[in-house]
């Protein structure tokens, strides 16, 4: 595992989530992720890396925590369908905040980041490059749990 590219995702999920929810997450031990099954993710977000690095960074988390986050932003709903679609939202643009401020900050390097995708549904499957070893990045926080999953390469 590249430290050179995994801290700067440490350090902007930390940042992220400081800033704009008032809670310091915790990185658990990173390890390997293998083709899941079963897991405890109810919504990714996704999006793709390229330039001169390239993957792809997945932001991912329990329904429970992405309504813990909508209620901390403060942000007000009127109807449930309008909730649920901003949950996700939410999470496209964390993922895309969380990629973005990593990205800049990764050995100086030119990088784009596409726009981000949003999977949900529980137990949701995600066909990872097999090429690409995919570092999953645990956190724990007041909030919940959650996990950051990064599938990049130098070019």
């Amino acid at each position: 595992m590249d430290a050179a590219i995994i801290n700067p995702f440490l350090t902007a999920v930390i940042g992220v989530f400081e800033n704009m929810f008032g809670v310091s997450p915790q990185p658990g031990a990173a390890y390997i992720l293998q083709d899941e099954i079963n897991h405890r993710w109810d919504t990714s977000g996704i999006l793709g890396i390229t330039g001169d690095y390239h993957g792809l960074v997945g932001f991912r988390l329990s329904r429970i925590l992405g309504d813990k986050m909508l209620q901390r932003s403060g942000i007000k709903t009127e109807t449930e369908e309008e909730r649920v679609e901003t949950v996700y939202g939410m999470v496209g643009e964390l993922t895309n905040i969380i990629s973005g401020n990593a990205a800049s900050s990764i050995d100086h390097a030119s990088v784009e980041i596409s726009p981000p995708v949003v999977i949900r549904g529980a137990h949701h499957q995600i066909t990872w490059p097999k090429t690409i070893p995919v570092i999953a990045i645990p956190f724990t926080s007041p909030l919940g749990p959650f996990e950051v999953d990064v599938c990049m390469l130098r070019r």
